[in-house]
């Protein structure tokens, strides 16, 4: 009788713990059952990306007066090599990213320079791209193209979302910003084994590794300084303390049903014997 008792404690402590999942899968649940106020918080600018090693540029010259023009545009425009970029993971339709497109651009080195036509070496790294736009198009006037108007973009602007998602993987940010919940998003969102309230941001620069947390269970995460992100940033989300121990623990995920089973088959068993008698 004590070991039917013992089977049915354990059988009703993981059925109540399972019941507890959906609390910590909402966002922002901070005071939701007594706040009425409409809560405003200041908006975070994006600010402009610092050009990085590794990072792909893709740059576009034309000009308005490109007929009358002695050097020709289009050589500026013949210049970088081909890269094939992966789209996001996911996608909008999930399943995982299909092929990559592939697109001309410059590599930026070790050292932080560019070799572009005509022009030769241009130090690009430590820059936003409105310097760089500006740089080039100076270059240009001043001796090939009387009005040139110059367009800069980075190809392989990339957060790495791991951990608990459903998509792990590389998000491409084609419009140079993305917060923390975009990157979320687009990696499938949080599973139900993730912690929301304890997101890892991982950032380098300048020699250092910087780590931050962030508790998007509570509304206070849209003013952390880490919430909108950075080019090469690792968002990394924890596993929960349930997943941690179902995973040192395998019985309770792959024998809990035989446990449910056994467990009928005990009270049926003792029931039949208390009406034998």
């Amino acid at each position: 009788m004590r070991y039917i008792y013992g089977v049915a404690f354990l059988f009703m402590t993981l059925f109540f713990a399972a019941c507890s999942v959906p609390e910590q899968t909402v966002y922002f649940k901070d005071n939701r059952k007594t706040d009425t106020t409409v809560l405003l918080t200041q908006i975070q600018p994006y600010k402009q990306s610092l050009i990085q090693s590794d990072d792909i540029l893709a740059i576009n010259i034309s000009s308005i007066s490109d007929f009358t023009e002695k050097t020709p545009v289009r050589i500026f425009n013949d210049g970088g090599i081909e890269y094939t970029l992966t789209p996001n993971i996911g996608g909008s339709g999930g399943g995982g990213g299909g092929g990559g497109a592939n697109q001309k651009g410059y590599l930026v080195d070790s050292a932080g320079f560019i070799d572009y036509p005509v022009i030769g070496k241009l130090h690009v790294a430590g820059l936003t791209l409105r310097q760089i736009k500006t740089e080039i198009a100076q270059r240009l006037k001043s001796e090939y193209i009387k009005d040139p108007v110059v367009e800069v973009r980075i190809l392989n602007y990339k957060v790495t979302v791991i951990g608990e998602v459903r998509y792990p993987g590389v998000v491409i940010a084609p419009n140079h910003r993305m917060n923390v919940m975009e990157a979320l998003a687009a990696a499938g969102d949080i599973t139900l084994t993730g912690r929301r309230d304890n997101v890892m941001v991982i950032r380098e620069g300048d020699g250092k590794r910087e780590f931050a947390r962030i508790d998007l269970s509570s509304r206070n995460a849209f003013t952390n300084p880490y919430f909108v992100l950075k080019q090469n940033d690792i968002v990394y989300v924890e596993a929960n303390a349930a997943t941690r121990q179902s995973n040192n623990n395998k019985f309770i995920k792959f024998y809990l049903p035989v446990i449910s089973s056994l467990l009928a088959l005990l009270g049926a068993t003792y029931a039949i014997s208390q009406i034998a008698k």
